[in-house]
């Protein structure tokens, strides 16, 4: 008999490796990551290898890009390919050992004075106190090696800055402190109560992990803006400071900080829709060719370049001198920024004619086109002014920054909010010359609201109503916790909390039926008034798309979903009405004084939240009463739903 064939085995991925979508979002710089054996901070992109990226074309977002970080000159360029080593060509992300303290896996008895119950205790450890192997082992007063663990506590700031607890300091209430025992860490029970975790010295000095939470004794000491990422011992060079609630400037408290935890790092990503514009293939060019026009230094020099040069002339056939001097500069950084927010260029073009823009070739970036139910209800003609399937699109994302504690916060027209009172982004490279940015390919639907509609309903007393509920919770709380104004921040409006919400239960219903998960579909809301004052003339939309550097991106079931719209909104609808938390989902009061959610009103895991990946606003300014009646409403009750307003 012949032998029976083996099975191939799956190829296990390395250690340490990702997919260049999560390095902006999990693995960025600054992100720290625990490795088998060790605990590591990944490098600043001084320590990334840029000769295995490859630059990415999208002057939309590389003009955002060079305003939000005030570099004149960064470029965008995809996260290096796998590599072995850092010398290689095809390029590797280094990281840093973090942090420099480490628990010995010695488990001992120690009491604290005046607990009866004993505690389990383990050596508290600095890589310089008898570590040896790279920090695995400590070497034990009777030679024996013991194993080590990288400490799961540190401190932080919610500007980006990150350090060591100074563990001694810490234990003995001075800094700077001079005495050298042995320190223990002690733990009661699962380990998760800090109130039962100790410090303690030899000689039996101690105190507990809760006391770094007090915030007002400033246990943890003032923020030396430390940044281990970008290099042993560097510091930002400018002094950590904060403005408080009183509007005066303070140096910044240092805060514990679980590594493992999920506000550990929020990444700020730039990102858009690219757009079809004859200008891109211009600017593709001089990306490629880049190299032979980056001595360029004025008009005159491109016109000797067009006529003498040979890779110039080929490349740039039939451009005049004053058109690639022109992309040349918005290459470089000297262009002005664009006044247009992304969403607002977005939506011109989403809500015009698609003649002539739409292009159905296989290397397009964009090809859509209009769509109409041949049997459309009533109520759908009301609401619904037209459903484009995009069969083709493309995202552009770039990271240029993360925090600690807190996110930043974008404005509903996708730009960074800039303030002197909101936490500042961490750098990511001490010089900073381009910033890792991922290319998207995929498919999605649009759908654009009747606008007459739309501004009647909000105009009803019974949305008045519901929404001046939100506005007061949202400037009493969520605005005073980002240190953000009305100015900075205006409150988003009944529009955008029922396109938000019913964009929500959109996405939970297709992922039923379309082929893709809830978590893979992304949202993108329109409905930011350009001018309130012209009633009809603004544009509201919602655009559901998918998007990866695979093939899952661009399998059509959005598309085919599109078609049966219809249906899907109907669903959608009748999921609002109820929820299995409720009654008290429905009842929610966002004022309420017991609550952390001033910007939630009848919204819960059962219903209305969907995975972060998923949605543009982390969960947040979400209401299923704005888009049907619920419980709570009886009927002689006002009824601020849209469903409601869209029955005859």
């Amino acid at each position: 008999m012949p032998a029976p064939r083996s099975r191939s085995r799956r190829s296990i991925p390395p250690i340490g490796e990702a997919r260049q979508s999560q390095v902006l979002q999990l693995y960025g710089p600054g992100a720290m990551v625990d490795l088998p054996g060790y605990a590591v901070v990944i490098g600043g992109l001084d320590y990334w290898n840029i000769k295995g990226s490859k630059p990415i074309d999208e002057q939309r977002l590389l003009q955002l890009v060079r305003a939000a970080t005030g570099v004149g000159h960064v470029e965008l360029r995809t996260p290096p390919r796998a590599g072995e080593t850092f010398s290689q060509p095809g390029g590797s992300i280094k990281a840093l050992r973090f942090p420099q303290w480490s628990l010995a896996q010695k488990v001992t008895e120690r009491f604290i004075e005046g607990n009866p119950r004993p505690f389990r205790a383990r050596p508290l450890l600095h890589y310089r106190d008898g570590c040896v192997d790279d920090w695995k082992w400590f070497k034990d007063d009777d030679g024996s090696k013991v194993p080590l663990v990288p400490i799961r506590f540190v401190m932080a700031c919610p500007h980006g800055h990150l350090s060591d607890i100074p563990w001694r300091d810490f234990c003995f209430r001075q800094p700077n402190c001079s005495n050298r025992e042995r320190l223990y860490l002690l733990e009661a029970g699962t380990g998760n109560d800090f109130t039962q975790i100790y410090v303690q010295s030899e000689s039996g000095q101690h105190r507990k992990l809760a006391d770094a939470y007090v915030t007002e004794l400033n246990p943890l000491f003032f923020c030396q803006g430390r940044t281990p990422w970008l290099g042993p011992g560097s510091r930002d060079p400018e002094p950590c400071h904060s403005i408080n609630s009183k509007g005066k400037e303070e140096k910044t408290k240092n805060r514990l900080l679980v590594r493992s935890a999920t506000n550990a790092y929020y990444t700020e990503t730039l990102s858009v829709i690219s757009l079809p514009d004859d200008r891109n293939s211009l600017s593709r060019r001089v990306v490629e060719q880049y190299d032979n026009l980056k001595l360029l230094a004025d008009e005159a020099q491109v016109t000797l370049a067009l006529a003498a040069f040979p890779p110039v002339k080929s490349a740039f056939e039939g451009v005049s001198a004053a058109e690639l001097w022109a992309a040349i500069q918005a290459h470089r950084g000297q262009a002005s920024a664009p006044a247009a927010e992304p969403k607002d260029e977005e939506l011109a073009v989403l809500t015009g004619s698609m003649e002539g823009v739409s292009d159905p070739s296989e290397d397009s970036l964009f090809h859509a086109d209009p769509w109409h139910p041949s049997a459309a209800p009533e109520w759908y003609c009301k609401a619904i002014r037209r459903v484009l399937l995009i069969h083709r699109l493309r995202e552009v994302q770039a990271l240029v920054g993360f925090t600690r504690f807190t996110p930043r916060t974008s404005s509903l027209g996708g730009l960074p909010i800039q303030t002197a009172k909101a936490n500042r982004r961490a750098a990511l490279a001490s010089n900073l010359s381009w910033v890792p940015a991922s290319e998207n390919k995929g498919e999605g639907l649009f759908l654009e609201f009747e606008p007459a509609t739309i501004e009647a309903w909000i105009a009803s007393a019974p949305v008045q109503q519901r929404c001046s509920q939100f506005i007061a919770a949202f400037e009493h709380d969520w605005l005073q916790s980002r240190g953000l104004t009305t100015t900075d921040f205006p409150f988003p409006g009944p529009a955008y909390l029922l396109l938000h919400s019913l964009s929500h239960l959109l996405i939970t219903e297709m992922a039923l039926d379309c082929g893709y998960g809830a978590s893979s579909i992304r949202e993108r809301i329109y409905a930011r008034p350009l001018d309130p004052t012209k009633q009809g003339s603004n544009r509201y939309g919602i655009l559901l798309f998918t998007s990866s550097s695979g093939s899952e991106g661009t399998l059509g079931g959005l598309v085919e979903a599109g078609k049966r719209l219809d249906r899907y909104l109907e669903k959608a609808f009748e999921r609002a009405l109820l929820c299995s938390n409720d009654p008290f989902c429905a009842e929610h009061d966002p004022n309420h004084a017991f609550d952390i959610r001033p910007t939630h009103g009848a919204a819960c895991h059962g219903c209305e939240l969907i995975a972060e990946t998923s949605c543009e606003r982390r969960n947040e300014f979400l209401d299923r009463a704005l888009v049907s009646r619920t419980v709570t409403f009886h009927s002689d009750e006002p009824d601020p739903s849209f469903w409601s307003w869209l029955q005859p």
